[in-house]
This record gives C-alpha cells, sequence and structure tokens, in this order.
C-alpha cells in the first residue's frame, strides 16, 4: 500500500428505533456515537446512516471505512448469511 493511502476499518451494531431516528430528522442530534468491536468509539455523521433507515429505524450490522484522519469513506450493512 501507498503510505498515507490506507484505509482502515470498522465493524459495528447498531439499533436506533423510530423514535430515536426522529431525534435526528428534528436536528436535535447530527452525530450518532457508537462503539465498535474492538471498543473504539467512533462518532459518525447522521446523515451516512440515512440510506439505511425503515419505518422502524436502523437496525443492522455495519463496516465503517475511513481514511487515516478519520474522515469517513464508506459505509455498509454487513450482510450475515
Amino acid at each position: 500500500m501507498v503510505p498515507g493511502n490506507s484505509l482502515r476499518q470498522s465493524l459495528f451494531r447498531l439499533a436506533l428505533t423510530a423514535d430515536q431516528v426522529e431525534l435526528f430528522y428534528s436536528g436535535a442530534k447530527t452525530r450518532v456515537q457508537v462503539t465498535d468491536e474492538r471498543g473504539k468509539t467512533l462518532n459518525i455523521p447522521w446523515s451516512a446512516l440515512v440510506p439505511f433507515v425503515t419505518p422502524l429505524g436502523v437496525r443492522g450490522e455495519f463496516v465503517i471505512r475511513y481514511d487515516e484522519n478519520g474522515k469517513l469513506r464508506d459505509l455498509r450493512r454487513q450482510d450475515r448469511r
């Protein structure tokens, strides 16, 4: 890999109810704090999770990739089979 060009990733689970999601849509909150599988605390912008909202809220296991400065590069739901 080229130095300074590597992406890091973390795996986390998230379960937000529809009522909790409403706090983000109302603007009362803009970031979601989660703990990854290794115990690292991550603060994710709400806008990155919007594509995963359902009428029941947001649920699932997610993989986030970020650069060496902590800038979000990719977020996807991890399907378990």
